[in-house]
């Protein structure tokens, strides 16, 4: 009797920050649930997400952008040819049979070796538009999978390629999902603050005095959990709990599924991987898009929509004073209606299986890769 052939190891690329790892994380368990062997390749930054890599084979290569001048363009490229030859070398050790790229400069290197390979490439796009990374692989893609409708950047990509998959998140998240809290006279109003990967200075410099602001019968119910980095955490801590704030302060959390549920409000970035849980847990939101940077349009691009959809608010960051937050702060804990009608909003939009849906993605290639071969 002949033995069952192995499973198809299915490869994932993925940058360094959360908002690229995360939903190839998703994707990965999601893989390994339905019977197929996996590997993560990131870089340094996205090793360092412990928790997220957890029970998954991952290979961490060297990575660098290819921002700056001539110089800092070559050293990119030389680094970039030295991440393809050590992940081809893995790919084909591992059998590896498809790769899924979810953007960030750290995922170049290794789709370009799985198509050196001869491996179909499916990219996935957490934004409304595409990302460098994803912009100059697509071209080799067999495929493009979006978390929304409507995707800016893919101009000539073969429509027929492209799939709405929603963004996958993580099962901490997926198991967060819960009734909007109710809002009583009286009952703690929970605020969470959260700034990305990367934090969010601007969050711990205006949210803790915007909170010292508001009226003391509102200031009083406020349950503070703010991701602040800052050398005065403590000190502003202190401050708070003094005013009569429940406030509590890290750099991290890392129990966002659980914050996110008992959360009434979210002041956050617009960020894709961000606004994917906001949804699928279904909580109102207040976003601050990131003002510089290449990550600048994108959120402003994912917060307006979002807004607009009535999700929740949109407040650029030259606009976010102690006052105007203040002010909006109280508009809203005075109107709980306002915040339970942005949390259904969110839930219509939410997209729980987003990684059940990408993964039938991946099947269906690999399906069509095999009948190909044979």
């Amino acid at each position: 009797m002949q033995a069952a052939a192995a499973p198809a190891t299915i490869a994932l690329a993925a940058g360094g920050t959360g908002g690229h790892l995360f939903p190839a994380e998703a994707l990965a368990r999601e893989l390994v649930v339905r019977g197929h062997a996996t590997v993560i390749y990131t870089e340094r930054r996205g090793a360092a997400y412990t928790q997220a890599l957890q029970g998954l084979p991952h290979r961490v290569l060297p990575a660098r952008s290819l921002a700056g001048g001539i110089g800092g363009k070559l050293a990119a490229m030389a680094t970039i040819a030295g991440a393809a030859w050590q992940a081809r070398g893995d790919l084909k050790r591992r059998g590896a049979a498809l790769m899924v790229g979810f953007g960030g400069y750290p995922s170049f290197a290794p789709a370009l070796a799985a198509r050196s390979l001869g491996l179909p490439l499916l990219l996935h796009e957490q934004a409304t538009r595409l990302s460098l990374a994803n912009r100059q692989l697509l071209r080799f893609a067999d495929g493009l999978a979006t978390s929304f409708p409507a995707i800016a950047g893919a101009d000539g990509f073969d429509a027929a390629r492209i799939v709405e998959t929603g963004n996958p998140v993580r099962r901490a998240i997926l198991d967060a999902r819960a009734p909007y809290p109710a809002i009583a006279p009286g009952t703690p109003l929970r605020l969470l603050v959260v700034g990305g990967s990367q934090s969010a200075r601007v969050f711990g410099e205006v949210v803790p005095p915007a909170l010292l602001l508001l009226p003391e019968a509102v200031r009083r119910r406020v349950g503070l959990a703010l991701q602040y980095k800052g050398g005065d955490a403590d000190a502003v801590a202190a401050r708070l709990r003094q005013a009569g704030i429940d406030a509590e302060i890290r750099p991290f959390f890392d129990d966002m599924g659980t914050r996110l549920r008992d959360a009434h409000l979210v002041i956050a970035r617009a960020g894709a991987t961000t606004a994917a849980d906001l949804l699928v847990v279904g909580r109102p939101a207040i976003f601050v898009p990131i003002p510089h940077g290449g990550s600048r349009e994108e959120q402003r691009r994912n917060a307006e929509t979002l807004a607009q959809a009535g999700v929740g608010w949109c407040v650029p960051e030259p606009e976010l004073t102690a006052e105007s937050l203040a002010a909006l702060l109280d508009e809203l804990f005075a109107a709980p209606q306002r915040l339970q009608q942005a949390a259904r909003a969110a839930t219509d939009l939410g997209r729980p299986r987003a990684a059940a849906a990408l993964a039938d993605v991946v099947e269906r290639m690999l399906a069509e890769r095999g009948s190909g071969a044979a």
